[in-house]
């Protein structure tokens, strides 16, 4: 084993993938779990023989084949969407995404480090600011969380709060399971603090875990010792503050609950972790881990049943090439099988404000469902701390509880740490910036197909909201395709959907705007 670790790890300096020290600390930080993986797919007694005999033993096992949850047929009749008349009662939601305190952030820290993460060691004039840092790789330190918080109890006010994971900062080469717990200890006892009395809905982020990534479905590991347990046990206690005792064992057995919120709304947190093709534990067994997605069918079964309306939360988005497609693709069933039920999906992971519909496997292929994935609150990378607001019709009697407006508030860094006045900041919201006063599969196809028939509009407002850019940032053509396509993909690995772009581009294109 050390010899391995430390052929990779030469390996790792000799092609100047990262520092020397990002190399050295980062093979040991994964050695457990790339080395496990590694010698069981190895030592499968198909690859064995295929390895020593050729084709005429057989093929090599299929390391991510298809596989199906069973779905119940009798969908109910689509029916029409009504507006909610206004006047009616509203809920206001406030989602964090994407965190990533960094507790050894440091003001005047170098901002250009040559790693993946800086504005920690060094000092050169006009480096990392005291607020937080544009133009470079790094995190935020934790006075600016708490000044969202601050501002988003003062000035938001939500009856609760959606926290869509992604927690620690971005060392993934050099990080603890105890740096990890205590991150997420420290961040949940300061929504606590600011929130006494609402309810904090979290889901977990692929970055709570040590190493990154790595979330072994239950059962999967040789050992306890390289199990999940020590995260899921952890946040099961954290969680509870929020969440009744009901909803608590599926969390410590794989990061996944339902809660019921009212009569007739529940809400759902996923640990899409399940999906992430970056969870090498994956690689030996990703047939639904954790049973998660056929619990989900069963959740949604009684809550269709009971006419009870249901909220999804997660964080990877399972469109995206980073989701497998097998849990990608049986996800996407399910929503359209429950398309009347799931009536809002909060993501996150991208770091970036965007949107992805999902359609009908029916013949008409209507739009069924969309996610919203949430812009971050670090600056990571090169983009300004965020907040989104959603307003939801509710919460009375036949609320449909789905979204009526969103708000996206920047903080202005510049001023923050120019002149230590921290200004939280509209972006926009649904209303002024699309004329949207109801946010439906219907109405965002609608909204998709303005982009697609007006350039210029799409240029105004999803393309600078998304990146918080200032105008005259390019947009080509390719880029431009890539969009909009990224706005119809609501499952990977499917190049059906984007007909004018091979499915190799958009994958490069997500590839190179995704967030890890």
């Amino acid at each position: 084993e050390h010899e391995i670790i430390s052929l990779i790890t030469r390996a790792c300096i000799a092609l100047r993938i990262e520092t020397e020290r990002v190399c050295s600390y980062i093979t040991e930080e994964f050695r457990g779990e790339f080395l496990n993986v590694a010698f069981r797919l190895i030592l499968h007694p198909a690859w064995l023989c295929y390895a020593a005999i050729g084709p005429s033993c057989g093929k090599p096992p299929d390391i991510f084949p298809y596989w199906n949850v069973t779905i119940p047929g009798n969908k109910p009749v689509k029916q029409p969407l009504i507006r909610p008349k206004d006047g009616l009662p509203t809920l206001k939601v406030v989602q964090f995404s994407d965190v990533h305190v960094d507790f050894q952030y440091k003001t005047g820290g170098k901002k250009d480090c040559g790693e993946p993460l800086c504005c920690r060691e060094g000092y050169t004039l006009d480096d990392a600011g005291y607020w937080g840092s544009l133009n470079a790789n790094c995190d935020i330190p934790l006075r600016t969380f708490e000044n969202a918080l601050n501002f988003t109890r003062e000035q938001l006010k939500p009856d609760l709060i959606f926290w869509t994971g992604d927690i620690p900062a971005h060392d993934v080469w050099n990080q603890s399971r105890d740096a990890q717990l205590e991150h997420i200890q420290v961040t949940a006892d300061l929504l606590s603090r600011y929130f006494p009395d609402t309810l904090v809905y979290p889901s977990l982020g692929n970055h709570e875990s040590s190493p990154v990534d790595s979330f072994p479905p239950p059962g999967i590991t040789p050992s306890e010792h390289l199990s999940n347990s020590w995260l899921n046990k952890f946040v099961e206690k954290v969680w509870s503050r929020w969440l009744p005792p009901e909803s608590l064992p599926t969390i410590g057995y794989a990061g996944y609950y339902a809660v019921q919120y009212s009569e007739k709304l529940r809400i759902i947190s996923l640990n899409t972790q399940y999906c992430d093709n970056l969870n090498f534990w994956l690689y030996l067994n990703n047939t639904d881990p954790g049973n998660m997605l056929q619990w989900l069918v069963t959740e949604l079964s009684w809550a269709e049943r009971a006419d009870v309306r249901v909220i999804i939360l997660g964080h990877i988005p399972t469109g995206r090439s980073d989701c497998l497609k097998a849990f990608s693709w049986n996800y996407y069933k399910i929503i359209d099988r429950f398309e009347a039920t799931v009536v809002g999906q909060y993501m996150g992971h991208t770091h970036q404000d965007h949107f992805a519909l999902q359609f009908s496997e029916e013949s008409d292929h209507h739009p069924t469902s969309f996610q919203f994935i949430s812009p971050s609150v670090t600056t990571y990378s090169n983009l300004r701390p965020s907040i989104r607001v959603y307003t939801l019709d509710g919460n009375y009697k036949k609320s449909t509880y789905r979204p009526l407006k969103t708000e996206t508030y920047l903080l202005d860094l510049n001023r923050a740490n120019e002149k230590n006045e921290t200004v939280w900041e509209m972006e926009y919201d649904s209303v002024s910036a699309y004329n949207l006063t109801w946010l439906t599969p219907e109405t965002m196809y609608q909204l998709y197909h303005r982009f697609k028939d007006d350039r210029a509009f799409f240029y105004k407002t999803y393309f600078q909201y998304k990146f918080h850019l200032q105008p005259n940032n390019p947009c080509n053509d390719s880029c431009y395709n890539n969009n909009l396509c990224e706005m119809i993909t609501g499952r990977s690995g499917d190049p059906s959907i984007c007909q004018n772009l091979s499915l190799k581009e958009q994958e490069m294109y997500f590839e190179k705007n995704k967030m890890c």
